[in-house]
């Protein structure tokens, strides 16, 4: 996730504290380019600082001599990070990171017109540079350069300073120079040139910090997606209202009867014969003694 920070380059006073009144909310730092500081000077960075305490300010001095004296004043006044020219000799740039460090603050190296960037980010890295500037100035901006490939170089040397980028980053490449390795993505004419600064600020911040859902995206849609689902709400419980209780006979399920089981034949009782019973001995005597008369006849 990177930060994001806003250049302020307009040389009208009152109309920088303007801009950066909409865009502070939605914006990590706030810079005073290089410009507007020599136009404005020293006060405009502690009416900023009064102004917006919970934004890093970021003063664009662009130093080339006299490092420690130079940046020491805009520290005391509240800037957060000074930057110092890649060009000037290693004594002016050990200078500003020197004074960064007794003040508790940044100094970043800016690489704009470096023959040998390789190099020295090499070097200022080893003196203790906290941020190094890959920086497309504008007139090589018009000249079709970008800082891409730079950018790349830079954040392959994995020197432990954060890197920072600026030179035409726009909505529509600021997850290339995330994807490439940039810790501080810097936007100007992408916002102040605007329509809506506020809502360009909270759009390249979103996808800075890898948000799809940002200003500038499903997030000014949220109000009709909100209302949609009310009413689809409402027309569900509406629904649920009228319904019965109880369903139709008709519509019951049906279940079906178990059959009873089939009864099992019964089986005739085994007939028992029934003994037969001996006559009485009296009741034989005269049968037997008619036998004798019978034959005789």
């Amino acid at each position: 996730m990177a930060q994001t920070q806003m250049a302020l380059d307009s040389l009208d006073f009152d109309a920088t504290v303007a801009l950066a009144t909409k865009v502070a909310p939605h914006v990590d730092i706030l810079e005073i380019g290089t410009p507007c500081i020599k136009h404005n000077g020293i006060e405009l960075l502690k009416t900023l600082r009064a102004k917006f305490p919970n934004n890093k300010i970021l003063v664009d001095l662009k130093t080339m001599d006299a490092g420690f004296y130079e940046a020491e004043p805009f520290y005391k006044a509240g800037a957060d990070i000074c930057t110092v020219l890649g060009t000037a000799d290693i004594g002016t740039i050990k200078g500003v990171i020197d004074v960064a460090n007794k003040y508790g603050k940044m100094a970043q190296v800016d690489l704009i017109n470096v023959a040998d960037k390789k190099a020295r980010t090499l070097e200022v890295a080893k003196l203790g540079a906290h941020i190094i500037g890959v920086h497309t100035g504008l007139d090589q901006q018009a000249a079709g350069q970008t800082p891409f490939n730079d950018l790349t170089m830079v954040t392959g040397l994995n020197t432990g300073a954060k890197v920072s980028v600026a030179g035409g980053v726009k909505a529509a490449t600021v997850r290339q120079v995330v994807d490439a390795g940039a810790d501080i993505v810097v936007a100007g004419a992408a916002i102040y040139g605007a329509a809506d600064p506020a809502a360009s600020a909270a759009e390249i911040t979103g996808l800075a910090r890898g948000s799809s859902a940002s200003a500038g995206g499903m997030g000014k849609y949220l109000p009709y997606v909100l209302i949609a689902a009310a009413i689809l709400i409402g027309l569900f419980l509406l629904k649920g209202g009228n319904s019965t209780d109880e369903m139709p006979a008709d519509s019951a399920p049906v279940v079906e009867e178990a059959m009873p089981a089939a009864e099992a034949p019964m089986e005739a009782a085994p007939m028992e014969e029934a003994p037969m019973e001996a006559a009485p001995a009296e009741e034989m005597a005269p049968a037997a003694e008619a036998a004798p008369e019978a034959a005789a006849q």
